[in-house]
């Protein structure tokens, strides 16, 4: 009941349940998989399942666990009999299975601040090619009774007691659900196609050597949907598109970069893993700030430099306050349901312990603000002092959504841009329009927007024309 009870306030406030357990990659990858699952559906039965980014009820995909080649990548039990099993799987060598973990270990996404190696179920694959995404799985004791016929025959490969992979959410908590949503509910039917084209090139078979490989494993899972799962979570999200520009920010940015033809396959996944889960990150402090009446959009001091300075410091208040207005938003929006319960006290009760400040009711909807941003390069670290900044891959996923494919942009105008659509403080000149202005010397922005066109130009993603010109592209050349 209490457990539910959080999730009624963060998801009435935010649109979505928004918790510490689904952060940072995990969003993309849960979008990543029910658009994979959408594919494979709709190729199953065109007929009768709605292809990628549909309109519809509902959302119909087919779920992959890949729980065998996760397995091989943390090296869990793989062969019947060790008390731990899944099904039964023949390799040909020792040396073959060593080959397949060295393979699989080095496809896992990493999960920044993991302080030790989690269980297969904890570990995902980096969804490169589409035959590497997958869903959400667990470990879960068989049970026999109201078992399907294929669970019967699955279970009497394994001893009484033993523990089997099955698909469900665990660390897919709904915040990828809601980035599908966003997409497919997109009113613009040319930026929609766009996106539907680049997006089923990036999870449609790829019939690579890897992808052959993942594909041919994922035949020997223990769990799979033999029928498309139905889901119709998606009823229970709410945009709230007049309160947030980021449903639309996400969608022009996820549009630009799937586009990008030219761009490989795999560096188009990796913006569009790092630009999700940075939009909802945003979305959800602008939604915060707005229940808390402050209807200006936010100024984020953007550190580039390798020092302590008064920018730095302004960087990390930036973080503190933002961090506290979601802990207010969600105290004022248990306040707001406690008076709209009226006379019922046992509701009331339920959202009183969102009043008090302090707990786990707060602390796990804003780390998933900061950590969701820290995971994909918007802060400097995962613990400690933290600075919003941008690393290589978070800024090549900034400037590939902000950038339409084939062209470029002037520095100056591209910082200008930054502020403009994401209210990022980067130099000088943007500096002096923002709030901020008078909290920092101007020297110390000039000094930021060096070291800014500095790291943009070491990552191939701006050319030096003359002193007077440099031009920034959306992707690295």
């Amino acid at each position: 009941m209490a457990d539910r009870s959080k999730s009624e306030v963060v998801r009435r406030l935010f649109g979505v349940n928004l918790e510490q357990q689904g952060r940072g990659f995990y969003v993309p990858l849960e979008m990543l998989a029910i658009a994979r699952g959408v594919y494979l559906a709709h190729q199953k039965d065109p007929e009768k399942h709605a292809g990628l980014l549909d309109d519809g009820d509902r959302v119909a995909y087919i779920r992959t666990s890949h729980d065998l080649a996760r397995r091989i990548a943390t090296k869990a039990p793989i062969a019947e009999g060790d008390g731990e099993l899944s099904k039964a799987v023949e390799l040909d060598s020792p040396e073959t299975l060593e080959t397949l973990h060295a393979l699989f270990s080095s496809l896992l996404v990493e999960i920044p601040g993991r302080r030790s190696q989690p269980s297969w179920f904890g570990a995902h694959i980096y969804p490169f090619v589409g035959e590497l995404i997958h869903y959400d799985a667990v470990d879960r004791p068989i049970v026999q009774r109201g078992a399907t016929p294929k669970k019967k025959e699955q279970a009497k490969k394994v001893t009484a007691k033993a523990k089997a992979p099955t698909i469900e959410r665990y660390l897919f908590r709904g915040p990828g659900g809601w980035a599908y949503k966003v997409l497919r509910s997109d009113f613009d039917p040319d930026r929609k196609a766009a996106t539907r084209q680049g997006l089923d090139d990036l999870v449609r078979d790829s019939g690579t050597p890897l992808g052959n490989l993942a594909k041919a494993l994922s035949a020997h899972d223990f769990d799979y949907d033999e029928e498309p799962y139905e889901d119709d979570s998606e009823r229970d999200i709410d945009l709230y598109e007049d309160l947030s520009p980021w449903p639309g920010l996400l969608r022009i940015g996820a549009r630009n970069i799937v586009a990008r033809t030219a761009t490989p396959r795999a560096k188009r996944t990796e913006s569009l893993m790092h630009w999700v889960p940075y939009c909802l990150a945003r979305h959800q402090l602008r939604l915060a700030r707005r229940k808390l009446g402050l209807t200006d959009g936010e100024s984020i001091l953007l550190d580039f430099g390798n020092e302590a300075t008064p920018l730095r410091s302004g960087s990390q208040k930036n973080l503190t306050s933002f961090r506290n207005d979601i802990a207010n938003a969600i105290n004022v929006q248990a306040r707001e349901m406690i008076n709209e319960a009226e006379g019922d006290e046992a509701q009331k009760g339920r959202y009183e312990r969102f009043t008090e400040g302090t707990g786990n009711a707060f602390a796990s909807p804003r780390a998933f603000f900061s950590e969701t941003l820290a995971a994909v390069g918007a802060l400097n670290a995962t613990t400690g002092r933290r600075h919003f900044t941008m690393k290589p891959p978070m800024l090549e996923a900034l400037a590939s959504a902000t950038i339409p494919q084939g062209t470029e942009m002037e520095f100056d105008q591209f910082c200008a841009l930054l502020y403009k659509n994401y209210g990022l403080v980067t130099e000088k000149t943007v500096a002096a329009v923002s709030p901020l202005a008078h909290e920092v010397d101007s020297s110390v922005f000039a000094h930021n927007g060096k070291a800014f066109r500095e790291k943009l130009a070491a990552i191939g993603l701006l050319t030096q024309y003359s002193d007077a010109t440099s031009m920034v592209r959306g992707e690295p050349r």
